[in-house]
């Protein structure tokens, strides 16, 4: 996730960073599988402050490859990059958003399960590659499982595509044929930097990027008010997932915050800015992993709010009267929304996808799909002693989520909120 707790040394001597503290990939989390034998040997505490006896190996991007990257982006006319698992560490993340500005880049979030820029930079075209990649000359991939949807997003077909990442073509999934024109390996927050520094000594079309600059801001503002527009309107009819994340995104505005979203509210009507204030489930599969990865980023860093909201499917996956009781024996205060439509979505959706026309879909209720009657979940927070309140009512829905945090932050206690939407 890369959010790490500050642990303090024994001793006064300086910190020194070593290879084995740097956010590599495969990241955590990891589970350690001992033999009870050797868990149950004493160990002796000497060297445990001991640099690793094993450095990793880390891969450099090849210079000749990533010089040709950099002039093709250069050169292209209307240049585009999907970027699904973030922009490597702080200060690539930072050099990454001045860089899309610089040269005018468009960059979607795409089935983003980590922000790589700030939904509200003027290059960010939304969470839809769809047009873009219908017109880009260069695309880079970075870091992406599935950078498209091949039925619903055909890219140019004339266009150079880039991967970049730390397996940029994924070669240990059986089954994954996006073209490549060009692959180069490296961590994000490698490749980043040295591309960036590759394309300053390139000519530039200055009149040009000026003028892509400002189409691209025209058209990222475009999208932020279509968002609007979904989260705002028509809450007569009933509460969406796209109401609550806008209301979220309002509750959290100043808080230095992280939001585990496992089906639960969206980016885009939720605002996100900063690296690690937004996480979604992985591509592998999320049932049940919102509120237990929203438990591991509050313990690592208890000053900062975090935020699990998840569908009420993904909630009871989670295992929510475990989840409750370790909230309260090691005080983690997280918010917790459950967006409940009494219904697996995730299911229907698949159905309705693969056969719009079935009996299925033609149903007035889709067979196997319902989650009715739906149980309380405030009772399954209050039982642990958490704050828990159910919500049906959109006028309830801006004090509840206030209440709430205001929970969270000054009592220190977990707080949950069970929240009526509609089916999407």
């Amino acid at each position: 996730m890369g959010l790490r707790a500050e642990v303090p040394r024994a001793d006064r001597r300086p910190a020194r960073p070593r290879l084995c503290d740097l956010e590599l990939d495969p990241r955590g989390p990891v589970y350690l599988s001992i033999p009870r034998e050797v868990l149950c040997e004493k160990t002796k505490a000497e060297g445990l402050e001991a640099p690793c006896s094993m450095a990793p190996a880390i891969a450099a991007p090849d210079a000749t490859a990533l010089s040709e990257a950099a002039r093709m982006l250069a050169e292209a006319k209307a240049p585009l990059v999907i970027a699904q698992r973030g922009a490597g560490d702080e200060a690539s993340f930072a050099a990454f958003s001045r860089w899309a500005e610089d040269w005018g880049i468009a960059v979607s979030s795409w089935w983003a399960t980590h922000l790589a820029i700030p939904t509200d930079h003027p290059c960010h075209v939304g969470a839809n590659p769809g047009p873009r990649l219908a017109e880009a000359d260069v695309v880079v991939v970075l870091d992406c499982l599935a950078p498209w949807w091949p039925d619903n997003h055909p890219p140019n077909p004339d266009a150079r595509i880039i991967h970049i990442g730390p397996d940029p073509l994924f070669s240990r999934y059986p089954v994954r044929n996006f073209r490549s024109d060009l692959s180069i390996v490296g961590e994000s927050a490698t490749t980043i930097p040295a591309l960036i520094a590759a394309m300053e000594a390139l000519p530039r079309d200055r009149q040009r990027l000026e003028q892509r600059r400002a189409g691209l801001a025209e058209a990222s503002a475009a999208v932020r008010r279509g968002i609007d527009d979904l989260s705002t309107h028509a809450m007569h009819e009933g509460l969406t997932k796209a109401h609550v994340g806008r209301a979220l995104s309002n509750a959290l505005k100043g808080l230095k915050s992280s939001v585990f979203s496992e089906l639960g509210c969206p980016l885009g009507p939720l605002e996100r800015q900063d690296r690690n204030s937004w996480f979604r489930e992985p591509h592998s599969g999320g049932l049940g992993w919102g509120f237990p990865a929203a438990l591991g980023a509050q313990l690592a860093d208890p000053d900062r709010v975090v935020v699990a909201t998840m569908g009420d499917g993904s909630y009871m996956f989670s295992n929510p009267t475990v989840c409750h009781q370790i909230a309260e024996a090691l005080e983690l205060p997280v918010l917790v929304l459950v967006l409940n439509n009494e219904e697996w979505g995730a299911v229907r959706a698949s159905v309705t996808g693969l056969y719009p026309k079935g009996e299925a879909s033609r149903a007035n209720r889709m067979p196997l799909t319902a989650l009715q009657p739906s149980p309380d979940f405030s009772l399954t927070a209050r039982a642990s002693r958490a704050y828990s309140r159910r919500v049906a009512l959109a006028a309830e829905l801006d004090e509840a989520i206030a209440e709430a945090l205001e929970v969270v932050r000054t009592e220190r206690r977990c707080a949950l909120l069970d929240i009526r939407i509609l089916p999407d």
